[in-house]
């Protein structure tokens, strides 16, 4: 009688096991490398601060409070572009109308911020155009290399593989009890497993270079908000985004304001708001 053990069938299915986690692994490693951006958790408000020296209106609608400044020779408004925003890149939105007989040329340049004292760039369209195309691009070659590097080991792996399994028994005959034991490798090749799960990390990966594309298409669009350089003609009104470049702490502390100081029909008038965190519940 021959007494025969094999663990054939169950190690296949482990080693099929094992080949799926990697496929998963590879595939969600492939996803997360979209959001190479990264986030945040963090909620910043910005709450208005009527100017002392001169006259300021502050009105709310919707929780946002507007600060307006007039004359007779132009009204200026600025307001928190958003009720909550990220810890950087501050956005807020500024209005001018010129109220002179003669036309003004109105921009970026006419407006300089600054936080905690010290002076902060402000974005014009073509430097935040140009930054989101460099940021896309940056993006979707690491999501490329990423991307073939796993599909090739996913391919690799599918269409090699090797198996093991190892045998033992015994065998009773004139001279008594014999016993035995073993191995056996199988080595498989299947071309067609390979290409098959090559081609699912491919096409997840070309789905995030997409996402990527979309997120650069949202990302240009917004940017259109921001102000540009208008002449602006009289009893004529623009508006614009300012985007503060390179701002702020990540960790607000206490009394931090952003300034803004706007020079406009020979004037300048100053804008502040104070940065506190929202703390979530």
């Amino acid at each position: 009688m021959i007494a025969f053990d094999s663990a054939l069938p169950r190690q296949i299915g482990d080693l099929l096991n094992q080949q799926g986690a990697v496929s998963r692994k590879t595939c969600c490693f492939v996803a997360l490398a979209v959001l190479v951006s990264g986030c945040s958790t963090a909620n910043i408000s910005y709450t208005p601060r009527p100017g002392k020296d001169v006259p300021q209106t502050l009105k709310y609608t919707d929780g946002v409070g507007t600060l307006s400044e007039k004359d007779e020779t132009r009204e200026l408004f600025v307001y928190s572009r958003f009720k909550m925003q990220g810890p950087t890149q501050p956005t807020f939105t500024i209005g001018y109308a010129n109220n002179t007989a003669e036309p003004v040329n109105f921009s970026t340049d006419n407006i300089k911020a600054y936080f905690r004292g010290a002076p902060v760039q402000i974005y014009t369209y073509n430097e935040r155009i140009a930054e989101i195309q460099s940021e896309k691009q940056a993006k979707q070659v690491a999501l490329a290399i990423i991307g073939g590097l796993a599909a090739g080991a996913a391919a690799y792996g599918a269409s090699r593989q090797t198996y093991r399994s190892n045998y033992s028994g015994s065998v009773v005959g004139r001279r008594g009890v014999t016993s035995f034991a073993g191995s056996n490798t199988v080595r498989v090749y299947d071309p067609v497993a390979g290409m098959l799960a090559g081609a699912a990390v491919g096409g997840a990966t070309v789905l995030g270079i997409r996402q990527i594309e979309y997120n650069a298409e949202n990302q240009e669009q917004s940017a259109n908000s921001i102000l540009q350089l208008n002449t602006v003609e009289p009893l004529q009104m623009v508006t614009g985004d300012l985007i503060l470049k390179n701002c702020c702490d990540p960790q607000p502390q206490a009394n931090d304001l952003i300034r803004l100081e706007v020079t406009a029909s020979g004037k300048t008038s100053v804008f502040e708001f104070a940065r506190t965190q929202v703390k979530s519940r």
